[in-house]
């Protein structure tokens, strides 16, 4: 079963239609399918305790977060989209993000599950950095990701105007039901996680979603990246991020209390500021 997941609370937006679009396209190659509005759910923000990190307890917020992941779980391949809102996606996949920390006790085998995201934005220059965002959402939740792209198209539905895309969209669908890693889009495109913006220091760029170096270069008076696919683990694996929880997060613990009498002494200068916060309206 393919697991569509969109990202806008618009009925029959541009998110919802590429959606249904990829889906038409893994149906044609035998795939089951079902469908699932993101902003339907109830998500907490993450407050994080770490309690599902460091001590693998179950998430104490109670919400959709757990009968989410269960869906997810049960899917043999997932397709996401969602909109850009100001430079960025809907709120409803960021607080996804934010609660991956839960997939720590389940860590087991690597992904062998395609997965692919549309990113959907009204203007080429507002895309921002709601794709990447959406890569590394359909990365943590487990799957290979195997294709990605950007629509841009601002109406309710208008992308079903464009063939092209649509048809580039039916493609993704197939090629996930397949399994079947898609070419990179030219210019400078990871080639791990689709990330089309970097981190610049010296002459090397990083990819930060992924981690991947790429080294700097002018070619014909145009900068190309020459990555470095020498990586391991690789990144957004099972173990790439057994690896974060271990050997950074769960370190964090003792490393805290072993100066929590100091850091609790050291804030006593902030009473002085007396009662400040704003009440917040019931």
């Amino acid at each position: 079963m393919i697991l569509g997941l969109v990202g806008s609370a618009r009925v029959w937006g541009n998110s919802e239609i590429v959606v249904r679009e990829a889906l038409l396209g893994a149906q044609e190659e035998g795939a089951k399918i079902e469908m699932l509005r993101l902003t339907d759910l109830s998500i907490e923000p993450c407050n994080g305790c770490l309690r599902c990190a460091i001590r693998e307890e179950p998430c104490p917020l109670d919400d959709d977060m757990e009968w989410f992941l269960a869906q997810v779980e049960g899917a043999d391949a997932l397709i996401l989209a969602a909109p850009t809102y100001l430079f960025g996606p809907a709120a409803i996949t960021k607080l996804l993000l934010d609660r991956l920390l839960m997939l720590t006790p389940r860590f087991g085998e690597e992904q062998i599950r395609a997965g692919a995201a549309i990113a959907v934005s009204g203007r080429r220059d507002w895309r921002g950095v709601t794709q990447p965002f959406l890569n590394g959402l359909v990365m943590g939740l487990g799957f290979r990701l195997v294709d990605s792209l950007y629509v841009h198209r601002p109406g309710p539905g208008e992308v079903l105007l464009d063939d092209e895309v649509m048809a580039r969209i039916h493609k993704l669908g197939r090629r996930v039901a397949r399994g079947k890693k898609g070419e990179l889009p030219e210019g400078n495109i990871c080639p791990r996680c689709y990330g089309d913006f970097f981190v610049l220091e010296g002459g090397e760029a990083t990819c930060p979603l992924c981690g991947l170096e790429a080294a700097i270069e002018l070619v014909d008076g145009q900068v190309r990246l020459s990555f470095d696919l020498r990586v391991e683990p690789l990144p957004w694996s099972y173990a790439w991020q057994k690896e974060h929880v271990e050997e950074w997060i769960r370190p964090t613990l003792p490393r805290f209390l072993a100066h929590r009498k100091e850091i609790k002494a050291r804030r006593k200068r902030y009473r002085a500021m007396g009662e400040v916060w704003i009440e917040v309206p019931s």
